[in-house]
């Protein structure tokens, strides 16, 4: 029985860093890359799962200060085993001041002026309310 036992906590132990590890370092260093010669400021790791209960997963928010007068890239990259790119958007106060959704198509990274200083979210959220992880990394272009 001690065996048997035994034997199942290190067969979920192999699946948990299974699912941990399609969304690791690996994710991280294509977002990192995918920055460019633009100045890092913060990463941030998006894991939604979906719960039984509910319909739709939902989403995640981070909050950041921007300064005005300033341009931002914000990328991101998907898990290998998403069923749906994920959808950052940028949001001031209930505005959403610019997304990586943009008519319909989406899009790795997007680009953005600040207009002024201040307390911003990040919103990451999967199309259909699906589940899954992404990274994404905000860094500096240029300020003005």
């Amino acid at each position: 029985m001690k065996k048997i036992l035994f034997n199942l906590l290190i067969l979920f132990g192999m699946f948990s860093f299974t699912s941990y590890a399609q969304c690791g370092d690996d994710i991280l260093k294509q977002a990192l890359k995918a920055m460019g010669d633009s100045q890092y400021i913060r990463d941030f790791s998006v894991e939604l799962i979906k719960d039984k209960k509910d319909t739709k997963t939902g989403y995640v928010r981070f909050s950041v200060v921007l300064n005005s007068k300033t341009q931002y890239k914000f990328n991101v990259v998907n898990g290998p085993a998403n069923a749906q790119q994920v959808v950052m958007q940028l949001f001031d106060g209930d505005a959403v001041k610019a997304s990586n959704l943009y008519k319909g198509k989406l899009y790795s990274e997007f680009e953005w002026v600040c207009g002024k200083t201040g307390v911003y979210n990040i919103r990451f959220s999967f199309k259909g309310g699906e589940e899954g992880c992404a990274k994404s990394v905000l860094s500096l272009v240029k300020q003005f």
